[in-house]
């Protein structure tokens, strides 16, 4: 019998990985997987590595399930303010992000805090703070850089023989 095996493994990973971190019975469910497979001899730093967490997290889980039961494996309240962007729209926003402002019938070369703020008004209908959309621009894994002033009555081509011939 032939061996079976999944055709797009990085795509179904990432896929698993977001509906369980997304679906609070699914990290549930998944915590409970991975400790299930340790109960029955597999070692943890292998299980660690196969689920994406590090080894410290599993001892976490296993010490809090020796303690005080399954029920350490649920969610527990978290502090803080939620979200405002939603982990699809961040995603959309990545796509735009990749694309100029010009394709979105913006009169700007490039993006900004500013600029990111107005488009994410008009496309999710939320409002962000300047600051904070400078601050996306990271977390997504785009960086700022400023455009270069170029001197009055310059051109391209004479900068780039100048620094061809130093």
């Amino acid at each position: 019998m032939k061996k079976l095996q999944l055709i797009n493994t990085d795509g179904i990973i990432n896929e698993i990985r977001e509906q369980i971190s997304t679906v609070d019975e699914g990290k549930y469910i998944h915590r409970l997987d991975a400790l299930l497979l340790i109960a029955h001899g597999r070692d943890a730093y292998d299980v660690a590595e196969m689920y994406g967490h590090s080894p410290r997290t599993l001892h976490d889980w296993i010490k809090g399930v020796n303690k005080y039961g399954l029920s350490y494996l649920h969610d527990s309240f978290r502090p803080g303010r939620p979200a405002r962007l939603s982990n699809t729209e961040l995603e959309a926003l990545k796509e735009d992000l990749q694309k100029k402002p010009v394709d979105f019938d913006y009169s700007y070369s490039s993006w900004d805090g500013k600029l990111l703020a107005e488009h994410i008004k008009k496309k999710f209908n939320i409002e962000l703070k300047v600051r904070r959309c400078q601050l996306l621009f990271h977390e997504l894994g785009f960086s700022y850089k400023r455009p270069r002033k170029m001197a009055y009555g310059s051109s391209r081509e004479k900068k780039e023989e100048f620094k061809k011939n130093q």
